[in-house]
């Protein structure tokens, strides 16, 4: 799983010279101090026009376009029908991720713990296995006996969760399926029982939608990586094909990366994306069919449906659906998988972590480490419920809803917004609770109609807030300004809804009048 200089840019310095003649002294001290331009420049279009023109010509001048990159990833989803696909995904915006298997026994790092060669990878081992003589082994006394998939599914539900992915395999080999193509699988463990479908079973009779994460790699199948690499892509593809024919509807698939290699004669990623679409048409799947770390380098038609940013939060982006994947213990080398060792995260971390998720127009999917009996380990369990329950109340504010960016950025936390053929609502969550009793939104030029906390009191009513103000700035610059209790509603993360008669409309730099 910064550049300095020690001469000003050409460009910069003729605006600089330009503005100096059209701007009066006010002015230009108001430019000095706001190099960012976010300010409204009060004079004939003519002239402005004449300086944008001189600066641009200047610029290209000495910033010549180079040529793109074969292979340049493609980032905007234009694709209507991709669209409608990915529909229920991007509304879902939470997912539960699992990572386990028989290493839930030593209670280490799944795959990466393993002292066997790692070939194709980060490493840079030789292709070929070279056998781990305990973790190779573990499987053999691997019995789960308390495993309940019923159980595994409720909790995602109880925690908010829409979508389920599972470790079918991960980079050790090890297959938690009833596969005919190997015996390092879960049928060869005292358990002896299909933990796959038993999970794809309870997510469709309890309506979550399933996934599978498959890793390409393989550091325990002798044929990964050796000669033309074409025996192991026909073992890959037919536990693809076993996985994507037996189970029902899969909704998403969960790649993590080929080794080194040439995408299409080594890999012949075409074939393996052309079986999947073939098999399920309507899956979504993420961008890690590639070699490690070149994710959104595929040729075009295999780049995927969505980016996967790990163990961080994503950035603010529309233009490309991505998920950030986290793992809800924090140990060294990952936490992913069962770790006793590990520190399970605040509450929080993972409230905060879900929304500035949303808020950057992104899914959050957290991760579980199951112990080697099955169970989900109690405090884990508990911060899940914790988070279902802050759902409960704040769930409006996050699923189906679309992120809302500030040019700036929030200071007291992140935004995302729902729009409909009659009204928008704009969802303001609050970390940092102003302790002046307002609540400033820079940079938001609509009129608001209502607002209030989205928490409510005990009489069960939604505190309404008033607006205090609507107002451009002495540097030309909109905010609104509401009046709020000293006291935070919530501690970890307040909403406060704004609802308005049109889409948010933020200030997002300079505007030319007359």
């Amino acid at each position: 799983m910064g550049r300095g200089s020690a001469s000003i840019p050409k460009a910069k310095l003729v605006l600089s010279l330009a503005l100096t003649c059209v701007l009066s002294p006010g002015e230009r001290n108001s430019y000095r101090e706001r190099s960012s331009c976010s300010f409204v420049v009060r004079r004939t279009p003519a002239v402005l026009l004449f300086i944008l023109a001189l600066t641009l010509n200047v610029y290209a001048a000495d910033n010549p376009l180079p040529a793109p990159p074969e292979n340049t990833p493609i980032k905007a989803t234009n694709d209507p029908a991709a669209a409608k696909r990915l529909a229920w995904w991007t509304d879902a915006r939470f997912g539960m991720f699992i990572h386990w298997d028989m290493s839930s026994m030593a209670g280490t790092e799944i795959s990466w713990s393993r002292k066997g060669t790692k070939p194709l990878d980060i490493t840079h081992d030789p292709a070929g296995y070279v056998e781990d003589p305990a973790y190779d082994h573990l499987y053999e006394k691997f019995n789960p006996t308390n495993f309940n998939a019923r159980q595994w599914v409720k909790l995602a539900q109880d925690a908010g969760m829409k979508y389920i992915v599972f470790t079918a395999k991960h980079h050790g080999g090890f297959c938690m399926w009833d596969t005919q193509l190997t015996d390092y699988s879960i049928m060869h463990t005292p358990f002896h029982r299909d933990v796959v479908k038993e999970l794809a079973d309870a997510c469709h009779a309890a309506g979550m939608r399933f996934g599978i994460y498959y890793s390409p790699r393989d550091w325990h199948q002798p044929d990964y990586g050796i000669g033309d690499n074409r025996k192991y892509v026909d073992y890959m593809n037919g536990q693809l094909r076993e996985l994507l024919t037996r189970y029902g509807k899969i909704d998403i698939l969960w790649f993590d990366s080929y080794g080194r290699g040439d995408l299409v004669d080594f890999w012949r990623i075409g074939e393996t994306f052309d079986l999947i679409k073939s098999l399920q048409p309507d899956i979504v799947i993420n961008n890690r069919l590639a070699i490690l770390g070149g994710y959104n380098k595929q040729p075009a038609p295999y780049r995927g449906d969505f980016d996967t940013p790990e163990q961080k939060i994503g950035k603010f982006q529309n233009d490309r659906p991505w998920e950030s994947c986290l793992s809800l213990v924090t140990a060294k080398g990952g936490g992913w998988s069962y770790r006793p060792d590990g520190k399970v995260k605040t509450f929080a971390q993972c409230i905060q972590a879900l929304v500035n998720c949303a808020g950057g127009d992104g899914n959050l999917l957290l991760d579980v480490g199951p112990n080697s009996l099955g169970e989900i380990p109690a405090e884990q369990t508990e911060r899940l419920r914790q988070i279902g329950a802050w759902l409960k109340v704040n769930g409006p504010a996050i699923y189906g809803t679309r992120g809302c960016q500030f040019p700036l950025g929030l200071a007291w936390g992140s935004s995302t917004m729902r729009i409909t053929p009659d009204d928008a609502t704009l969802y303001l969550h609050v970390f940092k609770w102003p302790t002046d009793g307002k609540l400033v939104v820079p940079d938001l030029m609509n009129p608001v109609t209502k607002a209030y906390v989205l928490k409510p009191n005990r009489l069960g009513q939604h505190q309404t807030l008033k607006v205090a103000s609507v107002a451009y700035s002495s540097t030309n610059e909109p905010s609104v300004t509401l009046a709020v209790p000293k006291t935070a509603p919530d501690p970890v993360s307040t909403t406060v809804v704004l609802k308005m008669k049109m889409p948010p409309s933020i200030y997002l730099g300079p505007t030319f009048t007359d």
